[in-house]
């Protein structure tokens, strides 16, 4: 197809489109009447050729086609709203573009609302996606566009990506309030003789417990694994197990009063949390308003 041919105007329309998931829905976001919209719908399916949306009970959902097209046209319309039509600037108050942040399981549970809740009061017009990507995809969706900023530990990402360390998070015990280790620093007999719960993550620290306590001669007792941390706490009130978890997520998990925390036997390297970005983004005005939003929540007095 012939650039010259292509309607940038028709662009939001299929955008709205795609964020609303109805013609009715996505003309009041664009302040266009139905059938103007549903006429912009029929010229986009001449132009690129595809049905793009079919209906559904709730509305319309998109081809594969359209949902491919989803992000390079969002990112689209952003640049042209923050380089085009703002010359560069970005006003947060008034800014209507969306980013896509990436963090880890504890990461959405103890960062997110926080960071949602602050973007939200500063740019309330601003849409946020989480995705989490494992590390060995992230260096990737950095590159395209497809994620904006990470926030986690991902000590394996490229060091051609740009960073700034936030905080260090450190790792605790965690067990229900009646076990009889809870409030207290175990020995590392007592620690390695517990019935453990292992959530195995990329920043490998069950690993180093391990291999710490091999050092020593001593084994966990391993009573299961877990993909998640989330799924900790119903599995540690209802029996005496033990997980090490970062000290975050076992504060608030902690916070439900069931659920206790103790010090760890043996000494661990504390986990430095950084944001990462791409360097396609690194001048973007938007993506260093959000950087800097979450560094001033998170970041530690002198960090870079």
């Amino acid at each position: 197809m012939d650039i010259r041919a292509l309607d940038l105007a028709l662009l939001p329309v299929l955008d709205a489109l795609l964020r609303h998931g109805s013609v009715s829905a996505a003309a009041r976001a664009l302040d266009m009447s139905q059938p103007a919209t549903s006429h912009a719908l029929k010229r986009l399916r001449e132009m690129l050729g595809d049905p793009l949306f079919v209906r559904t009970g709730r509305g319309v959902a998109p081809t594969e086609r359209a949902r491919r097209l989803g992000p390079p046209v969002r990112a689209i319309l952003d640049r042209v709203r923050d380089e085009v039509l703002a010359g560069g600037a970005f006003e947060p108050e008034r800014a209507a573009r969306s980013f896509t942040l990436n963090l880890s399981d504890v990461g959405s549970f103890v960062l997110w609302p926080r960071i949602v809740a602050a973007v939200r009061e500063a740019a309330p017009a601003v849409s946020l996606r989480l995705t989490g990507l494992e590390p060995a995809r992230l260096a990737a969706a950095l590159e395209s566009g497809d994620v904006d900023l990470a926030v986690g530990a991902y000590p394996h990402l490229p060091g051609a990506l740009f960073q700034q360390r936030l905080f260090e998070r450190k790792y605790v015990c965690l067990m229900r309030a009646g076990h009889p280790l809870a409030g207290r620093r175990a020995g590392i007999r007592q620690f390695a003789a517990a019935a453990h719960v292992v959530v195995r993550a990329p920043s490998r620290m069950q690993e180093r417990i391990d291999a710490g306590l091999a050092a020593r001669g001593l084994a966990r007792r391993v009573a299961m694994e877990l993909p998640s941390y989330l799924m900790l706490p119903p599995l540690l009130e209802a029996g005496d197990y033990l997980a090490v978890v970062p000290g975050q997520l076992a504060d608030a998990f902690a916070g439900r009063g069931a659920l206790a925390t103790a010090g760890l036997p043996l000494p661990l390297p504390a986990v430095v949390i950084r944001q990462y970005w791409h360097r396609r983004a690194h001048a973007d005005a938007g993506s260093r308003w959000l950087r800097g939003v979450i560094g001033g929540l998170f970041g530690e007095p002198g960090a870079a």
